[in-house]
């Protein structure tokens, strides 16, 4: 995406360097940084995630727009995370800075989803394919990803508006913030690691990924349909998995036999399902 040159000026800087220093080891962290991000960022809403390895994602804070939407953080977080692009950028150590959301997507994982028939709203028009009951819509996410200590990862989503240039106003802005933003977030981990304490959050329902198939699959069928339902062509398998393309072909049509499925949107439909299953 080609972002114009929108710059925060020097003056909010300084403001929300100072705010969000202040703010650091209060009981009112994320609060008050979310509104400090309101005086200097463009977006409609923002939501505070917190990662851990193990555990489904917790909920640090819903603020501005977000805050009516709560359906959608309920569903999010308790059954698709599991397919949400960033959840599965933590699980593969992204590096930590600002994106979009359109960056963390594998080519194939829109159509992929958007082909399927889930319990989630298959949208064209949203980002990445679909929208989970509840969630803001015709929003599209700019991100602020920093990883803690203990392999956690704390994830800031600011919704932003499909049309116009709000979203790239947002990245820009973003970016010109984060160091202030990650260096303080860290600070304030040492300060209040409770803020950021997992111990009473789900359990991670990767278990249901990793597994999926494995009573009628071979370890290398589950290898594929893990990559298939992470959105992978199978032209990207044969050269993940180092297997030719033609044997690729035969384990997807092993797997649907197996499964008794005719196609990738029956596979990706009846996975979602055993996770709600679960849920």
């Amino acid at each position: 995406m080609s972002v114009p040159l929108i710059r925060t000026t020097k003056g909010q800087i300084s403001d929300f360097s100072v705010g969000i220093v202040d703010a650091v080891g209060t009981v009112s962290f994320f609060p008050k940084i979310a509104t400090l991000f309101g005086e200097c960022i463009t977006f409609e809403g923002l939501f505070v995630f917190l990662y851990s390895e193990g555990s489904a994602p917790s909920s640090l804070g819903s603020f501005k727009g977000a805050k009516n939407f709560h359906k959608g953080l309920e569903n999010y977080l308790h059954y698709t995370y599991v397919i949400n692009p960033v959840y599965r950028a933590y699980l593969d150590n992204i590096a930590p800075k600002a994106y979009l959301i359109s960056e963390l997507l594998s080519p194939r994982y829109t159509d992929q989803i958007a082909a399927s028939d889930l319990d989630i709203r298959v949208e064209d028009d949203e980002t990445i394919g679909y929208r989970t009951p509840g969630w803001p819509k015709n929003m599209t996410e700019v991100l602020a990803l920093i990883r803690l200590p203990d392999d956690k990862m704390v994830e800031f989503s600011f919704s932003t508006l499909r049309s116009g240039d709000q979203t790239a106003r947002c990245y820009a802005q973003l970016k010109e913030i984060y160091p202030v933003l990650s260096s303080a977030v860290l600070k304030h981990y040492e300060f209040a690691a409770e803020d950021f304490d997992t111990s009473a959050a789900r359990p991670s329902q990767e278990r249901w990924f990793q597994s999926f198939g494995e009573e009628v699959l071979t370890k290398r069928e589950r290898s594929v349909v893990k990559m298939i339902l992470t959105g992978h062509s199978s032209n990207a398998i044969a050269l993940h998995l180092d297997i030719s393309l033609p044997t690729v072909k035969t384990h997807r049509r092993n797997i649907y036999a197996k499964l008794h499925i005719s196609s990738q949107a029956e596979l990706f439909s009846i996975f979602v399902r055993k996770l709600m299953e679960n849920t």
